[in-house]
């Protein structure tokens, strides 16, 4: 499903432009996303939505870290950990910055398949970097069509097909720290059937020393197996879509450290989590359905998806054995006629999702499960219902107004009791509407101002709910959803296709603000809390220019004033400090020079002082990296098209915070980055497709 559904017909405008002729690296989307792109904000919308796609996301990448491909977009922030054992936090305007391991506070799809579970959890294992065709990021709340999302939406999707009936990639990378990259794939069309599958295999070494050894042995790695299917048919008068995916991943977690041991500059795990073996193995696959055509004078969109997942993971105090099912389904309907205050769009659907964790915690001992603990089946029932309209007086005006109702039911039913143990068998349940109202205007030629308002509702996930400090099972009675509403506003400028400026600013108001902590007896398990109240207050730029035809820059700037307005826990008050995990300030610069067959890219990024703890006594400092990367292109080899690739990162060799873990216990906040490493690699496709639908990909959306 694409960013915001589609939920709203497209104005005549918008249509009246698709028609024109376009650049070559025009891509056309579904309505309320964009029409017509050559940069990376999204046009006519009253919501601020980036857009990045083609070569821009893979070209000479690694294929491994999400960072590589989400440069340089505005409000976003991902800390990469370089651990696969937690996954790289992702975060939206803070949103997500609390998050132990996975994506929390974001909603996330994947070729139009939730990777977000009913109980707001996302996990990325699953994602193939190195196939990624487009990336579209909502920031913000977006509640009255998402619902338990209040930081914004992320939809990766898979590249398009070429428009040959065959064609075959292999793409081969090794690095530093013992990294090796390996994908296939098979892609297609014919008769309108369209087919790509992609399976990749990723080895890592890890940078981070192991200090109970001898010599220089690392630990940290991973070894991860991802395959992705998506397959396109035509069905009735309308199109079918089935994904699959799948993953196996076994990775070791070397843990956070405090500033002393950071101070030593080796960049080692942490010793309690080696003796410990911490670590994760995962198996996952998930499938879905999605159904697109014409129902009598409306359009619809049905879905269907569903997951399992087998998770045996180790923290230094527990061995948590999960087995899960979750699926859900969707229905979408819209459809707009002529009134004679102007056109009028609406649109409608129901969502329904289910989730069943059967979990088991253990005592760990040196890595393997000791006794039993916790063995309790938790259930997550959740309903969504959501409307929305637009109204478009004139080609220069749009009124936009939404309301979503969420409920969510948690249920946990415990089988560990007995002997004395009580029975924490329980049931919560959440509800809340979410209306938004926003408005986007013309008043020139090149200039646009949008502005909207929205709330937000986003409930803790089982984890959280789960994880008490007392140690009982069942939900924790006292954590409750956060609840938020959103003011922003802002303008696009545009001269001519040379340069494109999107500035944003927001304002968010929180109540009960989900808040992690750890605790004495239980050193690397997160539990969490619910803040007063908190403020956050931002603005974001976005630069899109192409000064010379072979460069294309682009620059982001993002300055958030995140605070507590009240908040007081047994241990001190916190009122008016900064909300930990997140920088005050980010920039983002990458230009790209392409002359001829060469690309040449260059990116600096720079990220302010990261608060680590509630007090306000830690923080991460401040840190500037420099990436390099280049591939040549039109190379031939006996019909086998040929692209060579390489990069630097972290070319100055820089000592950096990576990620900061949010009020650790015995101040191990610091998770520390790599030097500096080295990549080489080399992209095979036959046949190639000179029309453009080739494994190289179309050249990045541009702003219109």
């Amino acid at each position: 499903m694409a960013l915001l559904a589609g939920l709203v017909s497209a104005s005549p405008s918008a249509r009246g432009a698709a028609q024109q002729k376009e650049p070559p690296d025009t891509v056309g989307l579904a309505p309320l996303i964009v029409r017509v792109l050559r940069g990376s904000a999204r046009e006519g919308s009253s919501l601020p939505i980036s857009v990045v796609a083609g070569r821009t996301l893979t070209e000479a990448t690694r294929g491994a870290f999400l960072d590589d491909a989400l440069a340089a977009l505005p409000g976003l922030q991902v800390q990469n950990r370089f651990n696969f054992s937690t996954g790289e936090r992702i975060a939206i305007r803070n949103f997500g910055a609390r998050a132990q391991f996975g994506v929390r506070g974001v909603r996330i799809l994947v070729d139009g398949i939730p990777a977000t579970l009913p109980d707001g959890q996302s996990t990325l294992d699953h994602l193939d970097l190195a196939a990624l065709g487009r990336v579209e990021v909502l920031r913000g709340p977006g509640a009255a069509l998402y619902g338990n999302a209040a930081g914004g939406v992320i939809h990766f999707r898979t590249r398009a097909p070429p428009r040959t009936p065959f064609q075959a990639g292999l793409r081969s990378l090794t690095g530093s720290h013992g990294m090796t990259n390996v994908q296939a794939s098979v892609a297609g069309t014919r008769r309108g059937w369209t087919y790509r599958a992609t399976g990749s295999r990723l080895r890592y070494d890890g940078f981070r020393i192991n200090p109970l050894s001898a010599g220089r042995e690392t630990y940290g790695g991973a070894t991860r197996t991802v395959f992705n299917a998506v397959l396109g048919a035509p069905l009735g008068r309308g199109r079918l879509r089935a994904v699959v995916n799948g993953v196996g991943l076994s990775a070791e977690n070397p843990g956070s450290l405090s500033a002393s041991i950071l101070a030593e500059g080796d960049r080692q795990a942490y010793r309690f989590n080696v003796l410990r073996r911490t670590r994760k193995h995962l198996r996952q696959g998930q499938t879905g359905l999605t159904w697109r055509g014409p129902a009598g004078s409306l359009d619809a969109e049905l879905a269907v998806w569903g997951l399992r997942r087998v998770l045996d993971t180790s923290i230094p105090t527990r061995v948590v054995d999960l087995a899960r099912w979750a699926g859900g389904m969707r229905a979408l309907f819209r459809g707009g006629a002529e009134t004679p205050v102007g056109r009028l769009s609406l649109g409608g659907g129901l969502e329904v999702e289910l989730q069943r964790d059967d979990r088991r915690n253990h005592v760990n001992e040196n890595g393997t499960a000791g006794a039993l603990t916790l063995d309790e089946l938790e259930t997550v029932r959740s309903t969504g219902l959501f409307l929305q309209g637009r109204l478009e007086p004139d080609n220069r005006l749009a009124l936009t107004a939404g309301l979503r109702y969420d409920r969510f039911r948690f249920q946990a039913v415990d089988h560990f009791f007995g002997g004395g143990d009580p029975d924490d068998s329980g049931v919560r349940s959440m509800d809340a509407f979410s209306p938004s109202v926003g408005v986007v205007a013309s008043p020139l030629r090149g200039i646009e101002l949008f502005g909207n308002v929205a709330t937000s509702f986003e409930t803790p996930t089982t984890t959280e709910l789960v994880n008490r400090p007392g140690g009982a099972g069942g939900f924790n009675p006292d954590l409750e959803p956060e609840r938020g509403w959103t003011l922003e506003g802002g303008v696009r400028l545009r001269r001519s296709d040379v340069w494109a400026v999107e500035i944003t600013s927001f304002r968010t108001a929180l109540a009960r603000e989900l808040v992690p902590f750890e605790v004495a007896h239980a050193p690397g398990r997160t539990f969490f809390r619910n803040a007063g109240s908190s403020l956050h207050r931002g603005v974001e730029v976005a630069l899109d220019g192409r000064p010379a035809s072979a460069l294309r820059v682009r620059a982001t700037y993002t300055r958030i004033d995140a605070r507590f307005r009240t908040y007081v826990t047994e241990n001190g008050e916190y009122s008016g400090h900064r909300i930990p995990g997140l920088a005050p300030q980010r920039a983002d610069l990458t230009a790209t020079w392409r002359p001829g067959p060469w690309s040449v890219e260059g990116r600096a990024r720079y990220r302010d002082a990261l608060p680590a703890d509630d007090a306000n006594t830690a923080e991460a400092e401040s840190a500037f990296l420099l990436d390099l990367r280049a591939s040549r292109d039109g190379l031939s080899i006996g019909g086998v098209h040929a692209v060579p690739f390489a990069g630097i990162s972290n070319v100055l060799a820089r000592r950096y915070v990576a990620s900061v873990v949010v009020n650790a216990f015995g101040g191990r906040y610091f998770e520390p980055g790599p030097g500096r490493t080295f990549h080489l690699g080399l992209a095979l496709t036959w046949p190639a497709d000179r029309r453009g639908g080739s494994e190289r990909g179309r050249g990045s959306a541009r702003a219109r």
